[in-house]
């Protein structure tokens, strides 16, 4: 253009040509910086939006881990891995947009022409200066990246094995492919002359790969935790009976299987009439599906579930079988529609009843071990607990969880309280009064068995001295003569002596020993003592030699 000889007007129109040239190309560059701003603030608004999107997965998270932590706690940690990978290169790329903004002299105030925008935005040396060029020996792009590939691997590597091959995030950072046979480097390509603005709209570039990046593996981990699968997390062997009471010589009957339950949510049980629903001919309902929450006549409210298992609890009132139906509710993860599971179950209510058997009688004997065996109907042994209330105690055999001893110690009535844990609870199963008595007195003997009555002399000079027996008593309860006075009475003389213990002085011995036909002996003013400790004056004894 500017070679040969030219005219005057020829070299004019030459030099317009130049200028107005360069102006279009000015022009174009204006149009393609303002471009690289928009898109800037374009991706700058994605970024917010993907970082609220992302919020709200952590919170289905934090609402996981409180209903179900078991089954999302491995999940939920692989989660916050992911957070922290995206947040560290976030971090990084928000602090190289930061130093080209450092460098540009800062953002054009409101206001001025492409306000909003860095001043130096066309400078094209500022990012070549910071991602290519060597600064302190590194080039500042390599290691940029570097942090990229090194934050896509290390988020894959939160994706399960199986899904990993096929699992796609936007995070790379790839080497680009040769041009002309000649390889460039990635900070080159990707940096080298690029505007300022422009170099700005690539770091926000890879914010936004970051946090979709996130935003993929997170949302992914939240599905595998089956938030709306119905799932099966734990196995039991159950037992369903008809009754788990039964008569001596009645047959008991129950199924036994193995449960599938998920201990981490609780199953949504409802009572109410299950008419409606097909019922087979073996007894048990055919599911449903429907469209509404519930089926029609149903409550609202819940039955109450712990552990995977709903719990069934009611307060027994009349007496007889009492009949009890509900659904349980799940939800199909496909369709959104709920799928209602029948169920029909009956218990016997009956009267409170106690059994209190005393081994002996129906009466406590003041002093000695009164065995009482105490039972309640369908209730374990060791959950029966029996009290004495009165003038007494009652303790239990250790021997046998059944048998108790009770020790009275005043004469009057005293009842045995029965208590009984049921369910987890203790419940009044009722009461038995006793009355309370005195052993009865004995009777006085020689300690030979004589009674009085007629007696040969050589019979009662074998007796010894006098002792004090209970005739036809259940317990063994005994007594010991602890004084009594011997009357003799022989040809219209009386003599007599007392003795202390139930053994005959000398005297006795001599009155015994020379008594003859019609001569008396009278045994009285007899005081023994039993195992209340109370003295007792018993009858006397009259004997007549022949």
């Amino acid at each position: 253009m500017a070679g040969g000889k030219l005219t005057p007007r020829q070299k004019m129109i030459n030099m317009m040509y130049l200028v107005l040239t360069a102006l279009l190309a000015l022009n174009v560059t204006n149009e393609v910086l303002n471009a690289f701003h928009l898109v800037n603030e374009g991706l700058q608004s994605s970024n917010t939006s993907l970082t609220s999107k992302n919020g709200d997965i952590y919170s289905a998270f934090e609402k996981q881990m409180r209903d179900n932590p078991a089954k999302a706690k491995d999940y939920n940690e692989r989660a916050q891995k992911a957070r922290a990978l995206a947040k560290t290169l976030d971090d990084s790329l928000a602090a190289y947009k930061v130093a080209v903004i450092k460098e540009a002299e800062g953002v054009i105030p409101p206001g001025e022409a492409e306000e909003g925008d860095i001043k130096r935005r066309d400078d094209i040396d500022i990012a070549t200066r910071m991602f290519v060029e060597e600064g302190a020996g590194v080039k500042r792009g390599k290691g940029l990246q570097k942090m990229i590939n090194d934050t896509r691997k290390q988020l894959l590597d939160l994706v399960d094995p199986a899904d990993k091959a096929t699992f796609k995030i936007s995070l790379d950072a790839p080497d680009p492919k040769a041009e002309g046979g000649e390889k460039l480097a990635w900070e080159f390509k990707t940096f080298n002359h690029t505007p300022a603005t422009a170099a700005l709209t690539i770091l926000s570039k890879f914010q936004n790969d970051a946090i979709s990046s996130e935003g993929s593996v997170i949302e992914y981990l939240i599905k595998k935790i089956g938030a709306t699968d119905f799932k099966f997390t734990d196995l039991s062997a159950k037992i369903i009976a008809p009754t788990s009471y039964v008569l001596s010589g009645q047959q008991y009957k129950a199924d036994i299987f193995l449960a599938a339950f998920n201990k981490g949510t609780d199953p949504e049980i409802f009572e109410g009439p299950i008419g409606s629903f097909v019922k087979n001919k073996d007894g048990s309902y055919e599911p449903k599906v429907l469209d509404t929450e519930l089926p029609p006549g149903f409550s609202p409210n819940k039955m109450k579930a712990e552990g995977g298992f709903g719990k069934k609890e009611a307060i027994g009132a009349g007496v007889g079988e009492k009949t009890y139906t509900g659904v349980i509710r799940v939800k199909d993860p496909v369709t959104s529609k709920y799928k209602f599971y029948p169920f029909e179950g009956k218990y016997q209510t009956a009267p409170k009843a106690v059994v209190v058997s005393p081994t002996k009688m129906n009466v406590f004997y003041i002093g000695v071990d009164n065995p009482v065996e105490v039972s309640v109907p369908g209730v374990g042994q060791n959950d029966v607990n029996a009290t004495l209330n009165g003038a007494g105690t009652l303790k239990k055999d250790p021997a046998n969880p059944a048998s108790y001893i009770a020790n009275v110690t005043a004469s009057g009535k005293c009842t045995i309280d029965v208590n009984a844990k049921m369910d987890g609870k203790v419940q009044a199963m009722g009461n038995k009064e006793f009355r309370i008595k005195r052993i009865p007195d004995p009777t006085p003997s020689t300690n030979g068995g004589l009674k009085g009555g007629s007696a040969q002399p050589g019979i009662m000079k074998g007796q010894s001295g006098i002792a004090a027996k209970l005739d036809n008593f259940d317990f063994d309860a005994k007594f010991k003569v602890i004084s009594f006075r011997m009357y003799y009475s022989s040809k219209g003389e009386i003599y007599y002596d007392d003795a202390q213990g139930p053994v005959f002085t000398a005297k006795m011995k001599g009155y015994i020993d020379r008594c003859r036909a019609k001569d008396i002996i009278i045994i009285d003013d007899i005081k023994a003592v039993g195992p209340d400790g109370q003295p007792r004056k018993l009858g006397q004894v009259t004997f007549t030699i022949q």
